[in-house]
């Protein structure tokens, strides 16, 4: 969750928003725990507008089609002047729906997408308000990972197994010769030949 370096970056029609109210990321139920100077900044569609969207190219071009995941960071940095007002929306990626969902004031929320397969590595999400939202969308930071094949031929799974079962035979035929041994000693064991003491 550490090796991460997060930029400043403005989707289009967007205005940045932030806070420097203390968001406790160890208090909460997120494990993905971004850093609080990430969750304090987010941005919002410009006024009139009630949706985020931006689209990502992979600059690599490969022989196969890549699978990704996105990440979509959340929290609530804007304490609401009037009470009962409702911030819920949802996402749409790559034609897939997700949602809705809502936030709560300083809580992290982190929505992570399924795999998925896209041609040309055309990745595109819209945040949406709904139609019962009295407020626009946010997003506080996302992240797109790539899933690449191997480059290689993976490891055949029973490389190894040969050595495991030669030496597991060495084994047994060691403990059978100590049983026969034992049992040879045993049997030709003669308790007359023990020398008795003085009682």
């Amino acid at each position: 969750m550490f090796d991460r370096i997060w930029w400043l970056y403005n989707l289009t029609d967007s205005v940045s928003i932030g806070t420097e109210t203390n968001i406790d990321i160890q208090g909460s139920n997120d494990p993905y725990r971004l850093p609080v100077e990430v969750l304090r900044t987010a941005v919002q569609p410009q006024n009139g507008l009630n949706s985020l969207s931006y689209n990502y190219t992979s600059p690599y071009k490969e022989n196969f089609t890549p699978y990704f995941r996105v990440y979509f960071h959340f929290a609530e940095i804007l304490e609401q002047t009037a009470p009962g007002k409702l911030r819920e929306f949802t996402i749409t990626l790559n034609g897939l729906n997700y949602g809705p969902f809502t936030l709560e004031y300083l809580k992290p929320l982190t929505i992570r997408s399924n795999i998925t397969q896209v041609q040309e590595g055309q990745v595109r999400f819209s945040i949406d308000a709904t139609l019962r939202s009295d407020l626009p969308p946010i997003l506080n930071a996302f992240e797109i990972f790539v899933l690449w094949p191997l480059p290689d031929s993976p490891t055949n799974q029973t490389d190894g197994m040969f050595s495991i079962s030669i030496l597991l035979n060495a084994i047994i035929i060691v403990i059978n010769e100590l049983l026969d041994y034992w049992i040879e000693g045993f049997l030709r064991f003669d308790p007359s030949d023990l020398e008795l003491g003085p009682d």
